[in-house]
């Protein structure tokens, strides 16, 4: 496939608005987020929302269940995950969990749903242990939704990862048959990584990338007029599974 052909091919399957106010930045998004979630429950009577980590969404986290049209949703009936997770304690302010802990569940009545509806890696479990048990966990979530998920929220580094899938693995991403398996990186901080896969991500009804700043701005630009290449560009994948939208605060 040609470079023009790869691009025109993405660049059409891509929704993409651009922010020059961090407000409706932030405004936006959580609606975003809020409507896909009460998309879900009108159809399933649940809603199930994979989350990335990263400094871009925090703020967005912080407003998802405090803010917009949160008063209307049953957020009994919502279930987030960790699309990935560092291999670290989970009180770390380095983890995802912390993250998410601090945000969407930072407050009444959401504290009260940690347990239940929270989906992430116990990384006080062996690696192995852990990757196999939030598997399980995922898929039996999975089942109660009728294996649908209905958003994940990502970012791409400016090496191109997203998730923690990291470019130019021994094996493409397309080719890991787990839902839930391990990486490591030594760009970062943390070396061991636990992802789901590039098919499960991909198989999410909406995926929201959040990107701030003219350098990721340069690195998605560089990505989405380069050949197809999922190994380098994982990104690519997600794209080419529709329905992709990018939130980009300039």
């Amino acid at each position: 496939m040609s470079t023009l052909e790869t691009t025109e091919k993405l660049i059409d399957l891509i929704k993409f608005r651009e922010f020059t106010e961090s407000k409706d930045y932030l405004e936006q998004s959580v609606k975003f987020i809020q409507d896909a979630i009460k998309e879900g429950i009108a159809s399933r009577g649940i809603a199930v929302i994979g989350l990335s980590g990263g400094t871009s969404p925090r703020e967005i986290y912080n407003r998802l269940t405090v803010s917009g049209d949160c008063t209307s949703i049953k957020w009994e009936k919502v279930y987030f995950f960790c699309v990935d997770e560092r291999y670290i304690e989970k009180t770390s302010k380095d983890s995802i969990y912390d993250l998410i802990s601090g945000t969407i569940f930072q407050n009444e009545p959401m504290s009260k749903l940690m347990n239940n509806n929270f989906i992430h890696p116990n990384t006080s479990l062996p690696l192995k242990e852990c990757i196999q048990q939030y598997s399980l966990d995922l898929s039996l979530l999975l089942t109660k939704s009728s294996g649908i998920i209905d958003l994940v929220t990502l970012g791409m580094g400016e090496d191109g990862h997203i998730a923690s899938i990291f470019p130019n693995g021994t094996v493409s991403p397309t080719e890991r048959s787990e839902m839930v398996y391990h990486t490591t990186t030594d760009r970062f901080a943390i070396h061991d990584r636990i992802t789901t896969s590039i098919k499960t991500l991909s198989q999410a009804y909406y995926k929201l990338f959040f990107m701030n700043g003219s350098k990721k701005k340069q690195v998605w630009d560089e990505m989405t007029t380069d050949t197809l290449n999922i190994n380098r560009w994982p990104a690519q994948q997600i794209i080419l599974s529709k329905n992709t939208h990018v939130h980009y605060l300039a």
